[in-house]
């Protein structure tokens, strides 16, 4: 929907390297074709050899000469695309043709390399939907010596030709005491015949998202789809080192989004920062102490969390080094005896130290501290453009779950294993209700009524809610 100059036309292509022999053939044979039907055309009018003449077709059309009109009335596809082509200029032209390639010949879209903003590619499937573009910060480096944070200049060459990233060569350039490679692809590894590369990462105040793409040499089976939304799931088994902490954090990753072709997987993968800012340390030295005397191992228990676990703050800037060992998804039919309905691949694939900015624009934390005479309340939400998460008080001998519902009184779904971590995507939060309910109750009873529809559901939370709050956001 948004309006594009020439000028901003311009410098999108001058930006974008495309070098694709069928984009250039298919032109190449569109505008022929174009040349050839003018002529033709001409020719059954009868007109003069000056007349059938590029210069005076030009002034035809410029002048919106009604013969002209009228003698293209048999195709009325190829006048729609003619004056839009004239409408827009020479630049713009060029796209229009390479679209209308597209529609008309599915098969070749899928050779025709994308210009990197996996976020945009998988915005629909992926569960807490669009991730901000003015907020993405590009992990490809153009000329492959401004850093990776430039994010005009920067891009991404999602499905190109095979063949032309083979032909690159690789040098060491010191950016910021990293190494490079001239075709720009930072952070991009390859092993066992498969190539990971991280594309564009957006840090909110509760999150980190990685575009990821994972290209095999052999095709992917058939994925197994997830959630309300139907996306796709890769796990990536991680090794990640961030700056502001001591000790490597390890586990599964959920890549979540959807193959491009039978190569090609596009995801987004979401690192919470409650995964990352916990500091086991006094619990470790806890349990190696416990080894020593033979004892047995301390337990952690909200009433022991304090004495065994610290939290690291995560800085508004900091780097991270992630290291993938596996990979691992759940596949719609069996693959064989030994992996069952799971697709598995081990590798080695390292990047580079990555810096992470956070983004400001549009996030907020909201501190409520509202506590009902049974101890149980809402603490703070934190927003952003992406998300909305609770964080509730609870007394330690009562197990509770809280629901937010919208403006509208539509109930805020989970975006991820966290049930208070909610897609706020097609929500209008600027007011949103928070109820807090007896754990059992809402699962026995409550959730039931939440597939009828939002008004009987917000009748029962208001009827059951042991708490509720209304905040304006």
């Amino acid at each position: 929907m948004r309006k594009y100059s020439d000028d901003d036309l311009r410098n999108i292509l001058g930006t974008a390297s495309i070098q694709n022999q069928v984009i250039d053939t298919r032109i190449r044979e569109t505008l022929e074709s174009i040349r050839q039907e003018r002529a033709e055309t001409a020719a059954r009018e009868g007109k003069s050899d000056r007349q059938r003449s590029g210069s005076a077709w030009n002034e035809q059309m410029r002048n919106g000469n009604h013969t002209a009109r009228k003698n293209q009335a048999h195709d009325k596809n190829h006048t729609a695309w003619q004056k839009l082509a004239y409408g827009l200029g020479t630049v713009a032209a060029v796209i229009i043709v390479s679209i209308g390639i597209c529609v008309a010949n599915p098969s070749l879209a899928a050779n025709i390399p994308i210009l990197g903003n996996i976020f945009a590619k998988v915005q629909e499937v992926f569960p807490f939907g669009r991730i901000p573009e003015d907020e993405t910060t590009r992990l490809y480096d153009e000329d492959a010596r401004t850093p990776q944070n430039a994010k005009e200049k920067s891009y991404l060459m999602v499905g190109s030709d095979p063949n032309i990233i083979d032909e690159a060569t690789e040098s060491e350039t010191n950016i910021s005491g990293e190494s490079v490679r001239e075709e720009g692809f930072i952070y991009r590894d390859q092993d066992n015949g498969i190539t990971v590369t991280f594309t564009e990462y957006y840090a909110s105040n509760q999150a980190i998202f990685f575009g990821v793409c994972i290209e095999s040499e052999e095709a992917f089976p058939a994925f197994a789809t997830m959630g309300d939304t139907d996306y796709e799931l890769i796990q990536a088994r991680t090794e990640e080192q961030y700056s502001f902490r001591d000790t490597m954090v390890g586990g599964f990753r959920n890549i979540e989004g959807r193959l491009e072709d039978a190569h090609t997987f596009a995801g987004i993968m979401r690192v919470d920062y409650d995964s990352i800012n916990v500091d086991d340390s006094k619990y470790e030295a806890a349990c190696r102490e416990a080894e020593e005397k033979g004892e047995e191992l301390p337990a952690v228990t909200e009433e022991t969390w304090d004495l065994y676990m610290d939290r690291y703050e995560v800085p508004e800037e900091f780097a991270v080094e992630i290291k993938i060992e596996s990979l691992r998804g759940y596949c719609r039919e069996e693959i064989d005896a030994e992996n069952g309905n799971q697709y598995r691949v081990r590798g080695n694939w390292e990047f580079p130290s990555c810096k992470i900015e956070k983004s400001t624009a549009d996030v907020q934390t909201i501190q409520i501290g509202e506590v009902n005479e049974q101890g149980i309340g809402l603490d703070m939400i934190e927003i952003s453009p992406v998300e909305l998460t609770l964080h509730t008080i609870e007394p330690a001998n009562r197990l509770t779950f809280a629901v937010a519902l919208d403006k509208d009184g539509k109930k805020l779904a989970s975006g991820s294993s966290n049930a208070y971590e909610l897609s706020i995507a097609g929500c209008d939060i600027s007011t949103v209700t928070v109820y807090i309910c007896d754990y059992d109750e809402y699962m026995d009873e409550i959730k039931a009524y939440a597939l009828e529809d939002d008004e009987k559901f917000r009748s029962v939370l208001e009827e059951k809610a042991l708490f509720k709050t209304v905040v304006d956001t």
